[in-house]
C-alpha cells in the first residue's frame, strides 16, 4: 500500500479498511505475534507542522483509539463526535505498522492526502 487518499465526511463513522501484504506478497497475519498500528495526521505541505492527530492501536497512546488490526487488514473507524469538530483541508497521513514483535522496527505501510469532504 502506498499513496492512498482518505476522504472523510465530518461526523462520519464509516470504517476505512486497508489490506496489507508482507514483503513476500502474502497477507500479513495479525493473529501471530504482537502488532501495533499508528496513524499520524499532519498539516500539508508543512512537514515540520505539529501533529494534528495521533491514533494508535496501543492502549493509552495517541489521541484516539480508532485503529484495529484484524486478519490482514487495518481498519480506521472514525469517532463521529470528534470528526464533527474537525475543519481542515490540506492534511497528510502516514500509517505505520510494527510487528510481529514489540521490538520490530515500525514500517510505513501507507500514506497520502487526508481531507474532509465538503
Amino acid at each position: 500500500m502506498s499513496g492512498s487518499e482518505i476522504i472523510l465526511a465530518p461526523g462520519s463513522s464509516k470504517p476505512l479498511t486497508r489490506s496489507l501484504l508482507n514483503k513476500d506478497g502474502q497477507p500479513v497475519d495479525f493473529a501471530t505475534g504482537t502488532w501495533r498500528g499508528d496513524l499520524v495526521i499532519i498539516e500539508y505541505p508543512d512537514v515540520d507542522a505539529p501533529v494534528f492527530a495521533s491514533l494508535s492501536t496501543l492502549a493509552g497512546t495517541g489521541l484516539l483509539q480508532w485503529l484495529s488490526l484484524v486478519d490482514s487488514s487495518v481498519t480506521i473507524t472514525p469517532d463521529p463526535e470528534v470528526t464533527s469538530e474537525w475543519d481542515f483541508y490540506k492534511y497528510h497521513y502516514e500509517l505505520y505498522i510494527q510487528g510481529p514483535n514489540a521490538l520490530s522496527k515500525p514500517e510505513r505501510v501507507d500514506h497520502g492526502p487526508f481531507r474532509l469532504e465538503r
